[in-house]
């Protein structure tokens, strides 16, 4: 599974960027007496049920629920499938001082990763771009809620004719990637940056029913 792992460190009084592609775990490394690492450290997807899961259900159903008069039908839960994302704005071990970051503008494109051989359709998904702003300080992590699979996305998944009964007929479902560019700027000097990050998904039918 992929996630995370794009960030663009910002260096130098004179804001100078460097690019830099860095694991979370490792040390940060940079040059001059003012450099920041800003970098997405986690993304955990949340279903329509608020449950952490990187499996979209693209499909609405019916649940049976039994309540004090008996078992009644209603319509499963269905929404966006959102993500919860963690940015870790970090100095740099040689850094005397670092830099607050402002996210402005975030945009999310999707490829595939795995079409089962017996799947009936991966077909290609259509991205989107939205914006949420926010401030990372210097030294500190923000986590915020972005969309990651929208209805929308769901929607065209399955008027496409990708895979929605595969738990049914023992074929797997197809797997995509969720690739988010994140567009901000550098307090107060305002210099232009992007923070990426990825994250795989399964979708198919899912059971969210309580």
């Amino acid at each position: 599974m992929k996630k995370w792992f794009v960030g663009l460190c910002i260096a130098g009084a004179v804001t100078i960027l460097l690019g830099c592609e860095t694991n979370p775990t490792d040390d940060c490394g940079g040059l001059d007496d003012f450099v920041s690492c800003v970098s997405v450290t986690n993304i955990s997807p949340m279903d329509s049920t608020d449950t952490a899961t990187s499996n979209v259900d693209a499909v609405r159903d019916t649940c049976e629920v039994d309540d004090e008069d008996g078992a009644t039908v209603e319509p499963e839960p269905f929404t966006d499938h959102n993500a919860e994302i963690t940015f870790e704005n970090s100095q740099f071990t040689t850094a005397s001082d670092s830099f607050d970051v402002a996210v402005r503008r975030f945009s999310v494109s999707y490829s595939l990763v795995n079409c089962p051989e017996r799947a009936t359709g991966c077909p290609p998904l259509t991205g989107f771009e939205g914006e949420q702003t926010f401030v990372i300080p210097q030294g500190s992590q923000v986590t915020r809620t972005f969309p990651f699979v929208p209805l929308a996305v769901k929607d065209e998944y399955v008027a496409a004719g990708g895979e929605v009964n595969g738990s049914g007929t023992g074929a797997p479902f197809p797997t995509y990637t969720a690739r988010y560019v994140f567009s901000a700027t550098t307090e107060p000097f305002s210099t232009g940056i992007e923070i990426v990050a990825t994250q795989d998904f399964t979708i198919g039918n899912f059971d969210n029913c309580p």
